[in-house]
């Protein structure tokens, strides 16, 4: 179920960026937004940990963090089916081991934070291009494939950090 939900939301999310390149050429623009948007892949933890929006989860819920995770890979309804299918299912396997928890949402973030660049700079080539339409279809999806997750992996962040100082 899992990655049915992680399927859907790339294909229907990276159409828009898809159409826009495939119609506009892959021009050296398209390739220099390639490696430009690597640079978060580069940058050290302790720097991407700055973008932290918020070391509380109020603002987080506030914009809309819990509707976010219905409707995610292992979010509320994928764990939902998932238990139903399979009893002893666990959406975080390493429950035990908080810090293994940490490095995989920041693999997440970090990943999103790439995309997101790569998907600023289609928006940007976009309304260059005059292709508005295009342009607001990326930026929408820019938002749902990778602003949401991206909030999503720092409300958990704080999370599993208030749960690992309790302990």
């Amino acid at each position: 179920m899992n990655q049915f939900i992680n399927f859907f939301w790339t294909i229907l999310c990276f159409a828009g960026v898809v159409v826009y390149w495939v119609s506009a050429g892959l021009s050296p623009g398209f390739y220099i937004f390639i490696a430009l948007s690597f640079i978060p892949a580069l940058l050290p933890q302790k720097i991407l940990g700055k973008l932290q929006l918020s070391n509380s989860t109020r603002l987080y819920q506030r914009l809309g963090v819990r509707f976010i995770r219905r409707f995610v890979q292992h979010g509320d309804i994928a764990n939902r089916i998932s238990r139903k299918n399979k009893p002893g299912y666990t959406a975080i396997p390493q429950k035990n081991n908080p810090a293994m928890y940490l490095k995989t949402i920041a693999m997440y973030e970090r990943f999103h934070f790439m995309c997101l660049l790569f998907f600023l700079f289609s928006t940007v080539a976009a309304l260059l291009d005059g292709r508005y339409i295009i342009a607001a279809v990326i930026m929408i999806c820019n938002i749902i494939y990778n602003c949401c997750p991206i909030l999503l992996q720092q409300f958990n962040r704080i999370r599993i950090r208030r749960l690992t100082e309790t302990i």
